[in-house]
């Protein structure tokens, strides 16, 4: 019955050391006042990029350290220090403030920030050239002001760039254009096609690689670009199918836009997969339903939003952080995925139509 009641007591003695605020093992102090200082790191700046997540290999990039005043109190002659981690280059923009910069460390004079008030600091910000996986770079950062100081750190994540996938993608372009190859002279696939048939597929890969994607360049509307390019785009391809009508049409078109766009935009081999894939899911398609070629609206609605999908999950997964260096947020590329399946539905709709017509004054 003792060793019960010893044992109770000590297990209580250690539910109070782990749970009650103010023992030493907790970190934390009843009696010790709130930090009035918020700390946060902004990078990218482009809210649709992954947040804290550079990939290696990445050009420059803006990053901003807000300095909020959470108290209710006003703070004077505040001055912030920054250790920026060895492998990081950094560089000061221009800005209000009066910034040094010696070796790793910098120096920011603010002065005072009246409850509330919130003031942020620009970097630019420079990750190394490769690492070997996901690393943690912390930014240690120091407040001084009147009335004390505080310290914490923020961590900027750098991703190796998948080199890997750069190999993997340009053998995969290669090898499947090379199967194309193989497999249209071993069925005779281009003997298919009319002189007519290439000069029509010809004319719309030109309209385009070239029109539509100027007009592009030329709005710019930022997020939904992929919403304005993809209408346009489906329609001429569902055009294409019901006019030519011949197996591999998708595939040949989007092959003929590629070798447009290196020719006029410079556009390299390397993305001979994408506008690949965007053509071989619609063909494949077109046999399984059976060489329906758009003929029913369904079935062009279909090919149009396949044809957004793939190409806007080929392009954010695999093309941007291998020939960009950006890592998208996962939000932001569904809401690419939702505009390029709205624009595959929308140019599936018109496509039909306008091909119907185009079709019967052909006839």
């Amino acid at each position: 019955m003792k060793y019960r009641l010893i044992l109770a007591a000590v297990l209580a003695l250690i539910l109070a050391v782990y749970f009650v605020p103010g023992v030493i093992i907790s970190g934390a102090v009843s009696s010790s006042s709130p930090s009035p200082f918020a700390c946060s790191l902004e990078i990218p700046l482009d809210k649709s990029q992954a947040s804290n997540v550079l990939v290696a290999g990445q050009t420059w990039e803006r990053a901003r350290v807000n300095i909020q005043n959470i108290g209710s109190e006003p703070l004077h002659n505040i001055t912030v220090l920054i250790e920026i981690p060895q492998d990081l280059e950094i560089d000061i923009p221009s800005q209000p403030y009066h910034i040094t910069k010696e070796g790793q460390n910098l120096e920011a004079e603010i002065g005072d920030l009246s409850p509330g008030q919130r003031e942020g600091l620009l970097l630019d910000v420079k990750p190394p050239a490769s690492v070997e996986f996901k690393k943690e770079f912390p930014l240690k950062i120091h407040v001084v002001y009147l009335e004390g100081e505080q310290q914490s750190k923020q961590f900027i994540n750098i991703v190796p760039p998948p080199s890997w996938l750069t190999y993997i993608t340009i053998l995969a372009s290669l090898l499947l254009f090379a199967g194309i190859l193989i497999a249209v002279k071993h069925f005779g696939v281009l003997e298919l096609f009319s002189t007519v048939d290439l000069i029509t597929i010809a004319l719309l890969a030109a309209i385009i690689a070239v029109v539509f994607r100027y007009i592009s360049k030329l709005i710019n509307l930022g997020w939904f670009d992929g919403l304005v390019i993809a209408i346009p785009t489906v329609i001429l391809m569902i055009v294409a199918l019901q006019l030519v009508r011949k197996p591999g049409t998708a595939t040949l078109l989007f092959a003929c836009v590629l070798l447009i766009s290196i020719v006029v935009w410079g556009s390299q081999i390397m993305w001979l997969g994408f506008y690949l894939a965007e053509g071989v899911i619609v063909d494949l398609l077109v046999f399984l339903f059976g060489m329906d070629y758009a003929d029913r609206r369904l079935t062009a609605v279909v090919y149009g939003i396949s044809r957004g999908a793939i190409s806007t999950l080929v392009f954010y997964m695999l093309y941007a952080p291998v020939e960009w260096k950006i890592s998208y947020a996962p939000w932001y590329v569904g809401v690419q995925l939702a505009l390029a399946c709205a624009g595959g539905l929308i140019g599936g709709l018109l496509g039909y139509d306008t091909a119907i017509k185009m079709s019967g004054a052909r006839l």
